[in-house]
């Protein structure tokens, strides 16, 4: 499992604007000891073989939507599953927040 080796800087603990090893960490490598999360990783790389550039951009953004910012309902409660939400609590809490302000 490659991972970055950089950390976010400790004045923004609870978010970075880059992938980091809290990211990595937090975020993909609990989800990928699930063997049906791992196979659904591995589809998307599998699926992305020979793709053409229309779909490796339909691939990525479904990517961006479930494996890293992947969010589910159960309930009345929206709860996340995605890594970047895992690994960024200031994130999480808005995107799982019952009322979104505004």
């Amino acid at each position: 499992f490659f991972s970055t080796q950089y950390i976010r800087h400790h004045s923004h603990p609870l978010y970075t604007p880059e992938p980091d090893v809290v990211h990595e960490l937090m975020g993909h490598a609990p989800l990928l000891a699930d063997p049906n999360f791992a196979e659904l990783s591995q589809q998307y790389g599998l699926a992305s073989l020979g793709a053409s550039d229309r779909d490796i951009e339909r691939l990525a953004t479904c990517y961006w939507f479930t494996i890293e910012f992947g969010l589910y309902r159960d309930g009345d409660e929206m709860k996340a599953y995605g890594a970047g939400l895992l690994s960024s609590f200031g994130e999480m809490e808005y995107a799982c927040a019952p009322k979104q302000p505004g």
